[in-house]
């Protein structure tokens, strides 16, 4: 079922499951075939569907895999694609393979987060391309609504069947995909918006700026560094590569510190911009390091310039 000749070619799948019965039929498969090949065995799943593989798979074969907790989903999709880059690089991909089952949480997603978490699908063909990776992520079609279940059959190459893997008739190149998720502009900053123009030389007043307004806000003391460090990179880069000055603004809404920055020259060509791991072709150390430490980043590119929209959780 799973046999590849070059196992440095990422395989990502979707598995599709109305019951747990079809659920099951395909994950423990892929599962035992992944333990018989010395596979390093990753399951993220909530605790009833644990439990669930752990009964069929037996205490044998689930004692050499790892269930990792579903909260690692929580703080965002590009944490959540961060953090299994870094744990694959350190403890999975030196054992072999990396072979995963996932199932992301979509409940109580607002509608950007929605948008972010079918990007975030259509990264992985990107992230992990060229390395010892097999992933398959599980949706509930019985559950899901028709934009996510849409999405998935589009952000994975290959769908996962009891019989066997089967092409993705609809999948889209990851490139056409986030451009889709970006054709639209991002509404303005309200009225009140603090505003602050910046230049060479400008960036310690700017960052005393946002500090002041992630005071007025009320942003936790450990998250204000963490918000004041990703601007200033933005910043940076606008002054270092960009046209040289910018404006930002900074305000809050449905909970989150937002703050827009403008550069009214630089056209971005890179759709990727800050998604590619270390290590990989183009990556960009400041851009990885912005999305990071934000909750989402969001970007808009074209001939009026690029904005770079920055949200972190105040709550």
């Amino acid at each position: 079922m799973d046999a590849r000749d070059d196992q440095d070619v990422l395989v990502h799948r979707a598995l599709m499951y109305g019951s747990r019965n079809e659920y099951l039929l395909t994950a423990v498969p892929y599962l035992r075939a992944g333990r018989r090949a010395g596979d390093a065995v990753v399951v993220v799943v909530e605790p009833p569907v644990a439990a669930a593989l752990r009964g069929r798979l037996g205490r044998e074969t689930t004692a050499d895999i790892e269930f990792l907790d579903p909260a690692m989903w929580s703080r965002g999709p590009m944490h959540a694609l961060a953090a299994c880059h870094d744990r694959a690089r350190a403890d999975w991909w030196p054992r072999g393979r990396l072979r995963m089952l996932a199932e992301p949480v979509w409940r109580g997603r607002t509608p950007l987060e929605t948008r972010e978490w079918k990007r975030h699908d259509a990264l992985l063909n990107v992230v992990f391309a060229g390395t010892p990776t097999m992933i398959m992520c599980a949706y509930d079609t019985a559950l899901l609504p028709d934009h996510v279940l849409a999405a998935a059959a589009r952000t994975h190459p290959e769908l996962a069947m009891p019989d066997g893997p089967v092409p993705a008739e609809r999948y889209t190149p990851p490139a056409e995909f986030c451009a889709e998720c970006d054709a639209g502009p991002l509404p303005p900053p309200p009225a009140g918006a603090a505003r602050r123009s910046f230049a060479t030389g400008g960036l310690p007043g700017l960052r005393d700026f946002l500090f002041t307004g992630a005071a007025r806000y009320r942003l936790p003391e450990e998250r204000t560094l963490p918000f004041v460090l990703a601007v200033n990179e933005v910043a940076t880069g606008i002054i270092r590569d960009g046209g040289g000055r910018g404006s930002l603004w900074v305000w809050a809404e449905a909970g989150e510190l937002v703050c827009d920055v403008t550069d009214p020259v630089r056209v971005l060509a890179d759709r990727f911009l800050g998604y590619a791991p270390p290590g990989a072709k183009g990556h960009d150390p400041a851009m990885w390091a912005v999305r990071r430490l934000c909750h989402i980043v969001e970007t808009r590119s074209g001939r009026h310039g690029t904005q770079v929209r920055m949200r972190v959780r105040i709550g």
